[in-house]
């Protein structure tokens, strides 16, 4: 598929509070439209930009407004560079940019250091375009279709999934409180601001959510999914944090432990007593393969952080390795949500919940969810929005979520050229 014309657009959004991770802060978030032409036929692809996830150092030296300029400079040369390019699949495109974009970045930056996850929030919407518009060149009107080529590895069709909500630094009693009693029982909580500060907080958390039944979870009980985003020093630190959890008879229900390492650390975790999970360190199936062999049992695969295409790559080595998999939010807008839904309502959930799962936080921190709704071609779709904490999917596979059809909104963004 040759590609003929490129064209990019950029929504700023604001949170309705500063959103808290990472030891740091971001009150904005910048959506990112990726426009790709190819015998006439248009299609698109949208992203948040989160250098505060993908990368805090970039974050911390050129602070929210200028790392999201850089972010978005890096997307618009891949399109520069994608134009008048012939690919035959979109793996095979993602590959050749994320190539030409490391350099790039490095180049932009004077830095060496850059983390690949940079590059990949970069890429995400024009790998999703990029998708789309290959599957209407091939007549391809749906995502089992589309992925055909992982249809083993995408074996089952939630009829409910659960929906994640974030609890940030930020988060109060009252807001966790209100959570619960809507029926959310996986919560996945952000630690890694001060280990004494993590355990105080967690605490808290769980002294509340041990109030609260389900009948989705193996205990009965509500599920604790622990993000320290690579914190840790080390693994006293995080023994100490295990040891503390097992005393307040909390550990039992972790359901997962997400990066507690920076992604350089090669700490093996095999023998400690929980589920750990990667996520920023899961740049490529290469990355996780050396993870996996440090003990990880688990990954976030984020089609909306870092493409689908490596998403999918990752999905298949992980699950050769009897490795399981869940999907992770990156605030997205509702119709780019769809694009983390259709694989979370495919792939098998973790040993300790018995329907799929789908960490969603947007509608509890941009100031205009509603707003975005209507962007979504079936914003009124009946799993759009969770019902008592779960995503009902009855409706959903009929059309995929609207993934299918472009955004009128997103759309008029863009002018091609």
């Amino acid at each position: 598929m040759k590609i003929e014309k490129t064209a990019i657009g950029m929504d700023a959004e604001k949170l309705k509070s500063p959103f808290g991770f990472k030891g740091n802060y971001a009150d904005g978030l910048w959506q990112t439209i990726a426009g790709l032409e190819s015998g006439g036929a248009k299609e698109l692809g949208i992203a948040v930009q989160s250098v505060l996830w993908s990368d805090a150092s970039v974050f911390a030296e050129y602070g929210q407004d200028k790392g999201n300029q850089l972010m978005h400079d890096l997307t618009a040369f891949a399109l520069g560079k994608l134009s008048g390019m012939d690919f035959e699949n979109p793996f095979e495109a993602n590959e050749w940019l994320f190539n030409k974009c490391y350099a790039e970045i490095k180049r932009m930056t004077g830095r060496q250091d850059i983390r690949k996850t940079f590059v990949l929030n970069a890429l995400v919407p024009v790998d999703m375009a990029f998708w789309l518009l290959w599957a209407k060149s091939k007549g391809i009107g749906n995502y089992d279709e589309m992925t055909s080529g992982y249809s083993s590895y995408l074996p089952v069709r939630h009829k409910k999934i659960a929906a994640i909500p974030l609890i940030t630094y930020g988060v109060s009693h009252d807001e966790i409180k209100k959570l619960l009693e809507e029926g959310s029982f996986f919560l996945k909580v952000k630690i890694g601001k001060e280990p004494e500060w993590d355990k105080e907080r967690i605490l808290e958390i769980w002294s509340l959510a041990k109030n609260y039944e389900t009948i989705f979870s193996k205990s009965g009980r509500p599920v604790l999914y622990l993000d320290a985003n690579g914190m840790y020093k080390d693994r006293k630190q995080l023994e100490d944090l295990l040891d503390f959890l097992e005393a307040k008879n909390i550990l039992k229900h972790i359901g997962v432990f997400e990066e507690p390492f920076d992604e350089l650390n090669e700490t093996d975790v095999a023998d400690l007593p929980c589920v750990f999970a990667i996520d920023e360190s899961a740049h490529s199936v290469e990355d996780s393969l050396e993870k996996f062999q440090q003990g990880y049992k688990a990954v976030a695969l984020k089609p909306v952080a870092k493409t689908l295409s490596e998403s999918l790559r990752i999905l298949k080595a992980a699950t050769d390795r009897g490795i399981k998999c869940f999907t992770a939010d990156l605030t997205v807008a509702p119709w780019q949500l769809e694009w983390n839904r259709n694989l979370a309502a495919r792939i098998p959930s973790l040993e300790c919940v018995d329907i799929g799962l789908l960490e969603s936080n947007g509608n509890m921190n941009y100031i205009d969810w509603d707003k975005l709704k209507g962007y979504h071609p079936k914003g009124n779709g009946s799993w759009v929005d969770a019902k008592n904490g779960i995503f009902e999917l009855d409706d959903f596979y009929e059309c995929d979520g609207g993934l299918f059809e472009i955004p009128d909104y997103y759309m008029k963004q863009l002018s091609f050229g």
